[in-house]
């Protein structure tokens, strides 16, 4: 099977390395002629997706004869737009939800939503008679921590969003400053499936450095499913969607939802359990049938790591983006497989660790080795 992913940013990474964990061929399409995910594909395309309604329809017979399904791997609302009208048009499969994405992708719309459905969410500042500093900011638009900034008082509020608890296009709330957590679910409505719980880990500036999994934790996981079926059932979803949570002694505290496919945690789902989330994504809008989860959980991480000059340094996961085309390195001991971008002779890199073993343990003294070799 061949497919189309549209956009080669980091959410073209995951669906290109999974496709071929899939055993398929992938087209990459992307208006960058260096996308980071050019290397990961099979065949690539530099043009904005929007070209394509100036091909003749033998031209598009042509690129799109032996793809199965399109799959968006951009947040772009003029693009996907153009691709829901164009795929309707065309009769291409589209793996895309448009209502549940214009939920999610605007975190005040979400916000309302969760509102309407009881959601345990961080305390609303605006809805607070004394402000519970610290706050954390966020645009409504945008995805993983772009714009997102801790605030401690007034002060630095103020210098952030001068019109302060007003500012319009920002949810403001309540900090949570519990571990991080994060779920899938995917599938159709009364045909859902939840997937592993995976832990994040985070930068100081909110971006992800990594994904651990297992989650020991079956407490955490039950709240974070039950909350996580619920809200699917709620916005009818077809297709998938995750959930990242905070959870301390007082329960879980849901930040957002995300209706398109995620980066890092399906890396780390597969790498533990087998199980390949964009099988199971594609599935919910063409014939096709998912492989059965062939082995037992392991430990399993997804972990970040770049180097410059003599500095090696642990950043989120938008190092990667800054690191020219990814490459995948099948031969460094202790991990089974690193993506790298940059240069190790120059000492000038960026990397993911994908490692898996039978326990936490074995699992450091593998991250451990293959550290030691990249950076030795």
């Amino acid at each position: 099977m061949k497919v189309a992913v549209i956009g080669g940013g980091l959410q073209g990474v995951e669906i290109c390395l999974l496709a071929k964990k899939a055993g398929w061929k992938t087209l990459l399409i992307d208006q960058s002629e260096n996308p980071i995910a050019k290397e990961l594909a099979d065949d690539f395309l530099c043009m904005p997706v929007e070209e394509l309604a100036q091909f003749s329809a033998k031209r598009l017979q042509e690129i799109f004869l032996d793809i199965a399904i399109l799959i968006p791997a951009l947040e772009n609302d003029h693009a996907l737009q153009f691709l829901v009208h164009f795929c309707k048009q065309h009769a291409l499969a589209f793996a895309f939800d448009e209502k549940a994405y214009a939920i999610s992708s605007s975190k005040i719309k979400s916000q309302r939503f969760f509102e309407e459905n009881n959601t345990p969410i961080p305390k609303p500042a605006k809805n607070t008679d004394t402000i519970p500093y610290p706050l954390i900011a966020k645009p409504s638009k945008g995805s993983g921590s772009q714009g997102v900034r801790l605030l401690h008082n007034e002060q630095e509020l103020l210098a952030y969003l001068p019109e302060g608890l007003k500012s319009s296009g920002w949810i403001i709330e309540s900090y949570c400053a519990g571990r991080q957590f994060s779920m899938e679910v995917c599938g159709t409505p009364e045909k859902y499936q939840t997937f592993q719980l995976t832990e994040l880990l985070m930068d100081d500036v909110f971006d992800c450095r990594g994904v651990v999994a297992p989650v020991k934790e079956k407490e955490i996981e039950n709240l974070v499913q039950k909350e996580l079926l619920k809200l699917a059932e709620r916005l009818q979803l077809h297709g998938i969607m995750d959930i990242e949570v905070a959870a301390d002694e007082q329960g879980i505290h849901v930040f957002e939802i995300d209706a398109r496919f995620p980066s890092q945690t399906p890396l780390t789902v597969y790498y533990s359990t087998g199980v390949n989330l964009l099988e199971h994504f594609v599935a919910c809008f063409i014939n096709y049938t998912p492989q059965a989860q062939t082995k037992n959980v392991q430990s399993a991480s997804y972990f970040h790591v770049a180097r410059e000059g003599e500095k090696i340094f642990y950043a989120g996961e938008h190092s990667l983006t800054t690191a020219g085309s990814l490459r995948l390195m099948q031969s460094v001991p202790g991990a089974e497989e690193v993506l790298i971008g940059g240069s190790l002779e120059e000492k000038k890199w960026s990397a993911v660790l994908f490692l898996a073993a039978e326990n936490d343990k074995e699992l450091e003294k593998r991250k451990a080795q293959a550290l030691q070799y990249l950076t030795q």
